[in-house]
């Protein structure tokens, strides 16, 4: 009975300590030789903590990496998206353009180090260090590549540049090469630039052959030459060429001389026109002596360099003389509508070759004596007494020790009685003449500079142009009184030497060289 009625009692305190005893003895059974200080066991019971911690953080940082991973994968959508919509390759294929570019550009600053100081010539480098400071400002990128190696502007000036000799140009042409060089771009560069200027009238300085040749031609500088030709295309090679003179009496004589080159390449030539004139214009050049077509050749070539130093826009409607060819021509709208013969300065006393404006004539003009005349022509022959100038109808009167000496209006006056005005320093103008015999010669190189014109007063009435100052009311006011008639405008005048033209039969003229220019302008060409 004792002991039934203490197990009641006693089972949930033995069940209790069975449950505690159960961990301690799970252990020992599964490592029984382990010590319980070991650090396998230390490592053990530190390993919950452990994963308590790392979960507790894992928690925390759980929102950060998800918006990470919602960024990643956008990104990606974004990338498969673009790569959807670009065409194969293309991200690869501009890789390779850039990095390519910018070795052009590299070995383009590297050649450009010493480029302009490897020319000895002056003048050539110059040239090149206005080309090297061009692509410094484009940092250093090409003008004349593209993918295919060269662009189409540099094939087409290329055909350009081969053909210089066409205008009288002596141009050296790089070779065509088949893949783009920085050596290549510059050899390009400067011949374009070159061309440009020759082509312009740098050849020849117009000062170094007279002091009496006031025209100045405007050479084409280097970057102008390649910012016009670069960029034309198919066009470069005719926007290259087109810094030739655009008239069309410098046009006629480029004909000319590739008609006469073509007759010197012929094997037959006729020996009988050996003592053919140069009074006679030439119409056939195979008929010339090889002697004598390489002196036309020179000529021809000599007076294309010579319409490089006139300006490039003469005027449609002007007024000009041609000092070699003693004759002047009025041209309105581009047609000539007036020709006559003149006469023109000594080789003493050469006519100026300038260009100028017309703005007035003077009917009945008053001439007054330039000092020159006076010191050279007039003191001798009065023994220092211009006094005596008085009989013979001049006015005489001193102003501070000098003297000047007029002559009225008249028959007798210098000047005659029309005078065409053109203000200019060098105190020339074109006028009528009592010596009208001299018109009559060949030969017509007489005055003191001025040019002296035949029919005056019809040259007025085309130059006046207005129904109410026809020849005949022109000549109605000659008299003792000066008259002024004011031009609507202005016309450009040009004072021009040449010796070879195209005459308007087609056929080449050539003229006595009476101031020694020409032989000049072909000796600075080495013609």
């Amino acid at each position: 009975m004792f002991r039934v009625s203490l197990l009641p009692q006693a089972a949930p305190f033995v069940i209790a300590g069975a449950l505690l005893a159960a961990p301690a003895m799970a252990q020992m059974s599964s490592a029984p030789n382990e010590a319980p200080d070991s650090p396998a066991a230390a490592e053990r019971r530190a390993r919950p903590a452990l994963e308590r911690e790392n979960s507790d953080r894992q928690t925390a940082d759980a929102p950060r990496e998800a918006d990470e991973q919602q960024q990643t994968d956008e990104r990606q959508e974004l990338e498969k998206q673009q790569g959807a919509d670009a065409p194969q390759g293309v991200d690869e294929q501009q890789r390779v353009d850039e990095r390519q570019a910018t070795d052009a550009r590299e070995s383009l600053a590297r050649a450009l180090r010493d480029w302009s100081n490897e020319e000895p010539s002056v003048d050539r480098s110059v040239q090149r260090a206005e080309i090297a400071a061009y692509y410094k400002n484009r940092d250093y990128a090409p003008i004349w590549r593209d993918a295919d190696g060269f662009t189409k502007s540099a094939k087409s000036a290329l055909d350009t540049l081969r053909d210089a000799g066409r205008d009288g140009l002596r141009v050296k042409a790089p070779a065509q090469e088949s893949s783009w060089s920085a050596a290549a771009e510059l050899a390009l560069s400067e011949a374009v630039a070159d061309y440009a200027a020759q082509a312009s009238g740098a050849r020849v300085n117009p000062a170094t052959i007279s002091p009496d040749i006031e025209e100045r031609p405007s050479v084409v500088k280097s970057p102008q030459a390649l910012d016009a030709v670069a960029e034309a295309g198919d066009e470069a090679g005719a926007r290259l060429a087109a810094f030739n003179p655009p008239h069309p009496a410098y046009a006629a004589l480029r004909e000319k001389l590739a008609e006469l080159r073509a007759a010197r390449g012929h094997p037959r030539r006729e020996a009988a026109a050996s003592h053919e004139s140069d009074a006679k214009p030439i119409t056939n050049f195979a008929s010339l002596p090889e002697a004598k077509a390489k002196r036309v050749e020179a000529e021809i070539i000599a007076n294309m360099e010579r319409w490089r130093w006139e300006p490039r826009e003469m005027g449609a409607t002007r007024l000009e003389v041609n000092i070699p060819q003693f004759e002047t021509t009025f041209t309105r709208d581009n047609h000539i509508v007036f020709r006559a013969r003149v006469v023109v300065g000594k080789k003493t006393s050469p006519t100026p070759v300038f260009s100028d404006v017309m703005p007035y004539i003077i009917i009945n003009p008053t001439w007054t004596v330039p000092e020159s005349i006076i010191e050279k022509e007039l003191e001798p022959k009065t023994g220092g007494k211009l006094s005596k100038l008085r009989k013979r109808g001049y006015k005489v009167t001193f102003r501070n020790g000098r003297a000047i000496v007029q002559q009225e209006p008249g028959e007798k006056n210098a000047l005659g009685r029309l005078k065409f005005v053109f203000p200019n320093d060098l105190l020339i103008y074109m006028h009528d003449t009592p010596q009208k015999k001299l018109f009559a010669r060949a030969k017509r190189a007489y005055s003191h500079g001025c040019v002296r014109v035949q029919n005056p007063f019809k040259l007025a009435e085309e130059v006046i142009g207005r129904p109410d100052y026809d020849e005949k009311r022109l000549k109605a006011l000659i008299g003792k009184k000066e008259h002024r008639i004011n031009l609507a405008k202005p016309i450009p005048v040009h004072i021009e030497y040449f010796t070879a033209v195209v005459n308007d039969a087609g056929a080449l003229k050539l003229y006595d060289d009476i101031y020694g220019y020409s032989a000049k302008v072909r000796s600075a060409l080495a013609l």
